[in-house]
């Protein structure tokens, strides 16, 4: 491949489906995903990555953040940052460069409510802002009518010529080519190289292209990518990739929670220090869905757990004709029931809840290319998306195990005050072990601790990590949840067998 773009370039590239056009927009921006796919790439040079930037499908706006949050996401990671103070003044300035409404400038105004085309232009605004000059576009017209097509097509060759930018787009749209391009070139998969396309006229450089030309430009186009595909040569199978086996499958799967956990650690400093605004915007998102929603579940369910519990042993021993009172029985108990059940129940609870939202939001994060476009500009994956995320589910776990904890408490000490009236302080008995327990049960009140920890980390890891897959369907985010919990909870249950081995091995 040979490709050159200069400013005010724009540039259409057409072809068959699966000649490799979108691998060839991968190859520019995204060259170690496609290397963790498989495909070795060879580049003898390649310039100015710094400066390009993708704006896929649909825009893929972050739906975590407002309008205003998108672009101001941009200004703060570029080469030269836009200063906090100047960023609502930048923002107006795209929109209205971009013909959008100034009301999408507002703080609290998303996305979802959007148009196609509205969502492209603010993608093209968000890619701008953040200092990028090479533009990839993956399909903008997907879904516009042809009259929104004409208007984007317009927009864009009027900001590539006034911001001395270039673009390159893919597209199988001839209508939005014909009206956008200067130059159109055909992805051959047998030379597998790019083939100009000469359909220029005179007049068709003009800055905004005439319906009549724009038609005639198409029908000119339509006649030449025809002929191509007509007597395209050689083997048009599509590039395979490198075939790894099941064993390398299975222990990468595996790795991947270790691999993120030690690209947390290396990207905590910069996300928690150089780059601290943007780390809210990631953890409130975490705290909403893993923390917050979640935590009414949590309460409900532990009460009635503590509860029931000892119903069952209170039942037990009475049906038994076992002579104990009831205030010695539950002495004997004390908090032994919530202190070998608390973790690991609100493990499995957390990981099939907490964990699996926010897998599924890293999945869908990936399916809508949103990733692709944060990468796209320079924002790194790990330290934008991980180190928050894995701090906020980590932290949510040890808060849910409390509360999980204190759910126990609460129910035991309503079946006692309904139960067993007699006890002189039933909330000593019941938090007899968690509080200040007895020498030969403090191992373990550790080992529940030290499983908390254990848990929250391992949880955060995996979910992420299966969240971070590339996704190319709802299936596969579905796959990957479903992947998480059972992960998880089989290795909650392993560890819980092996502590408690160990634990009595040694007593």
């Amino acid at each position: 491949i040979d490709l050159s773009l200069q400013p005010g370039d724009s540039v259409a590239l057409l072809g068959a489906s699966g000649a490799g056009k979108s691998t060839l927009m991968a190859a520019l921006h995204d060259r170690a995903g496609l290397t963790a796919r498989g495909f070795s790439i060879t580049a003898a040079r390649l310039e100015i990555r710094a400066a390009i930037g993708v704006v896929p499908q649909r825009g893929a706006l972050f739906d975590h953040l407002s309008v205003a949050g998108n672009l101001a996401l941009a200004m703060r990671n570029a080469d030269e940052p836009v200063p906090t103070a100047r960023q609502p003044e930048e923002i107006a300035r795209w929109l209205a460069h971009l013909d959008l409404s100034t009301r999408w400038g507002d703080p609290g105004s998303r996305g979802e409510p959007m148009s196609g085309g509205e969502a492209q232009r603010v993608a093209v605004a968000r890619t701008f802002a953040g200092g990028r000059r090479i533009l990839l576009l993956d399909e903008p017209s997907v879904g516009l009518d042809p009259l929104r097509v004409r208007m984007l097509a317009a927009v864009l060759r009027r900001e590539l010529r006034e911001n001395h930018a270039a673009a390159l787009v893919v597209t199988h749209d001839l209508h939005f080519a014909a009206a956008f391009a200067d130059r159109f070139l055909a992805m051959d998969r047998g030379r597998r190289a790019l083939v100009p396309l000469d359909v220029r006229a005179a007049g068709d450089d003009a800055a905004a292209r005439s319906p009549e030309v724009t038609r005639a430009l198409e029908a000119r186009l339509e006649a030449a990518i025809t002929d191509h595909l007509s007597h395209e040569a050689g083997d048009s199978r599509a590039p395979t990739t490198r075939a790894r086996g099941w064993l390398q499958e299975v222990a990468r799967a595996w790795l991947a929670p270790f691999v993120v956990i030690a690209r947390v650690v290396e990207r905590a400093p910069q996300s928690l220090i150089a780059r601290a605004r943007d780390l809210p915007e990631v953890a409130r998102v975490v705290l909403k869905q893993g923390l917050l929603r979640p935590a009414p579940f949590f309460a409900v369910v532990s009460t009635l757990v503590g509860f029931t519990i000892l119903y069952i042993f209170h039942r037990s021993l009475a049906v038994g004709g076992v002579p104990l009172r009831p205030d010695r029985v539950f002495s004997l108990i004390g908090s032994m029931h919530i202190i070998a059940l608390a973790p690991a129940l609100a493990g499995i609870l957390f990981v099939a809840t907490s964990g699996s939202a926010i897998t599924a939001w890293l999945g869908s994060m990936s399916l809508t290319r949103q990733t692709t476009a944060l990468q796209a500009l320079g924002i790194g994956e790990a330290r934008y998306l991980w180190v928050p995320a894995w701090l906020g589910l980590a932290l949510s776990f040890v808060a849910l195990a409390a509360l999980f904890t204190a759910g126990m408490v609460a129910g035991g000490l309503a079946y006692l005050e309904l139960n067993a009236p007699e006890l002189p302080d039933a909330f000593a008995v019941i938090t007899a072990d968690l509080l200040d327990p007895p020498p030969e049960r403090q191992v373990f009140r550790a080992r529940a601790l030290a499983l908390v920890g254990v848990y929250a980390l391992g949880i955060a890891s995996d979910a992420i990590a299966k969240g971070a897959e590339e996704k190319s369907s709802a299936e596969a985010v579905t796959v990957a949840m479903v992947r998480s919990v059972m992960a998880c909870t089989l290795w909650i249950v392993a560890i819980e067998l092996v502590s408690l081995a160990l634990v009595y091995a040694g007593r």
